[in-house]
């Protein structure tokens, strides 16, 4: 339903556009106009990986020449130095690979006899845990300070104590940005207990939650923020503020011709640390039975400070229209006040400067990409995706995907898929070395709270648009390509079969889950060259919502990232491969030729 809503109608997202149409935008430079269009108007090459030049020096100069009045710099597009990634920078969830499907320990949030705010068993030893991990968490609510507990840890229940710790250390400022549904279980738990700790601090920190929503399913700002705060009013001295905005920047019907909201997940503490990625904070897919996987990055320095900027633009726009708009509504609590209905928010206030980064603490160059989606500007704010598809220009040995899908259709009678992104695959293709490898969700993959995590676009329908691209490139390069090839065999087969690894997600040795259900990926990652890569909440399939990553250039992340995510996770997905170096039946010679 998430995906269905997103393009069902209106304009089509601007990575979509068909090729023979990105002449009607020529010369223009809007929130519509295609990638392709702005890459072939402005001029713009990929980044050359053997210039003297950094790789996201060259990228970020190709940004600014989409974004001429520079209204984007520090806001869709942002690269800085000095970020440093901790050992455990990399949060995937669950981190189980290799296990059989029937073999993630979890809890189930309707445990009975559980601790109240958390839904997890008392414990003191990892003996109690039935195969899980006896791990500490913060105290109950009203323990004395410095009380501890210990409980019992399901596959994923980490998590939420990362999220906790982050938020319970700010010192100034919290930017969370989601997607509905709000919050719940254990991960409203982890929030009530980090502002929790701020408030028993007594530092005056203003925290604000952005939450897009989407038609027919409308987040109640005022409701959230009560549930959030309950108890924070008995906790003498607290100094903080709590912003809720529930927002939609667009629908079909208004002059942006589009469905659009927020669909990134940000946590920025300070501008000085940040979790991004694709995590949503939904205990039921995430954290008990049949769980989704997925992949975010945590990071300390100048690059949450980029992700706090992009987060300040969301409410810019949400606070102008609080009033205008009834997609969007705001509600805040400021601890020891009572804020009048209809006041102005706090998190509307001029917002609390960023802190002056201290000295850089580490050496990891980091660009943060984002979008706009519709209705919050007229100008071009994609730069998401453009940085994408340049990167993917750029790559000479390796190309890594692994997403929920590639393609969309969900709501119409055909199927998208983002043109400007197949093109570049092409071009890869077509330099006659190198391996593409693609891992996406399953089909009819659908999360505990039943939220989509498939398109039902299967393999062989992006098979088929590989394909008949390839087909094209050849026919376009010698029209009577289609004649001669019947004299012996067809190299555009033999080029995808050899060089296309196209398979599903796999953790372990099962293809489903216990009952049948298919296993989800919701992760967004593409690497290339094994050195460069995105990790966000930007789908490769073209909607047009608010998005948000990084693009990490450094030879130390590129490694722990394929030691510990890619290369588990391909031991276990080629084995399921339709395509690919040692598959007999390559789904590509199945597909007909006319």
């Amino acid at each position: 339903m998430i995906a269905a809503v997103g393009a069902c109608s209106g304009s089509l997202p601007n990575s979509a556009h068909p090729r023979h149409l990105a002449s009607r935008y020529a010369g223009a430079l809007t929130s519509l106009t295609p990638i392709a269009t702005v890459i072939r108007d402005r001029g713009l090459r990929p980044p050359d990986v053997e210039a003297a030049t950094p790789l996201l020096e060259q990228l970020r100069d190709s940004l600014a020449r989409s974004d001429p009045s520079g209204a984007q710099a520090g806001i869709t597009y942002d690269l800085t130095y000095g970020n440093r990634l901790a050992r455990d920078w990399l949060a995937q969830t669950p981190n189980r690979w290799g296990r059989a499907a029937d073999d993630l320990p979890f809890f189930p949030v309707d445990c009975p006899n559980c601790e109240r705010d958390v839904r997890l068993p008392l414990c003191s030893a990892d003996s109690d845990c039935n195969g899980g991990t006896c791990e500490m968490i913060w105290p109950a609510s009203g323990s004395p300070r410095g009380t501890q507990r210990k409980v019992c840890f399901g596959h994923s229940d980490s998590f939420m104590v990362r999220l906790y710790e982050l938020i319970g250390e700010a010192r100034q400022r919290v930017d969370i940005t989601l997607l509905q549904p709000i919050p719940d279980v254990r991960f409203l738990a982890a929030l009530q207990a980090s502002l929790g700790r701020i408030a028993r601090g007594g530092r005056p920190v203003v925290v604000r939650l952005l939450i897009g929503h989407y038609p027919s399913a409308e987040v109640d700002a005022p409701a959230f923020l009560k549930t959030l705060t309950a108890g924070l009013d008995e906790i003498p001295g607290a100094r903080l503020s709590v912003s809720v905005a529930a927002m939609r920047s667009c629908t079909a019907f208004e002059d942006c011709d589009s469905f659009s909201w927020n669909h990134s997940k940000i946590v920025s503490v300070d501008g000085r640390e940040a979790l991004v990625g694709g995590h949503n904070m939904w205990s039921q897919d995430y954290l008990v039975d049949k769980p989704v996987h997925d992949l975010s990055m945590r990071v300390s320095g100048p690059a949450a400070s980029s992700a706090a900027r992009f987060a300040e633009n969301l409410w810019k726009y949400a606070c102008a229209n609080d009033s205008q708009k009834a997609s969007i509504s705001i509600a805040t609590y400021v601890a020891g006040q009572s804020v009048p209905q209809g006041a102005l928010s706090q998190a509307c206030l001029p917002a609390i400067a960023l802190p002056a980064s201290p000295r850089a603490p580490g050496d990891v160059p980091i660009l943060a990409v984002g979008r706009l989606g519709a209705g919050i500007t007229k100008e071009f704010a994609n730069h998401s995706e453009l940085a994408r598809d340049l990167m993917l220009g750029a790559a000479r040995d390796n190309i890594l995907i692994v997403q929920q899908d590639l393609g969309f259709s969900m709501g119409r009678a055909d199927t998208l898929f983002p043109a400007s992104t197949i093109d570049r695959l092409i071009d890869f293709l077509r330099r006659q070395k190198g391996e593409i490898q693609i891992v996406l969700t399953n089909d009819g993959a659908v999360g505990n709270s039943g939220s989509t995590y498939s398109n039902d676009i299967p393999l062989e329908k992006v098979a088929r648009a590989l394909r008949a691209e390839l087909l094209r490139r050849f026919e376009r390069d010698d029209p009577l390509w289609r004649y001669e090839v019947r004299r012996g065999p067809d190299p555009v087969n033999a080029i995808l079969c050899e060089r296309v690894s196209l398979a599903p997600f796999r953790f372990g040795p099962d293809a489903k889950w216990p009952g049948g259900r298919a296993i989800a990926n919701h992760s967004k990652l593409w690497m290339i060259d094994d050195r460069a890569f995105y990790i966000g909440s930007d789908n490769m399939y073209p909607v047009n919502l608010q998005e948000y990553g990084f693009i990490v250039d450094d030879p130390k992340a590129a490694k722990e990232l394929n030691d510990s995510y890619w290369k588990p996770l391909w031991e276990w997905s080629h084995r399921a491969a339709v395509s690919g170096p040692g598959v007999k039946d390559c789904i590509f010679r199945r597909i007909p030729q006319h």
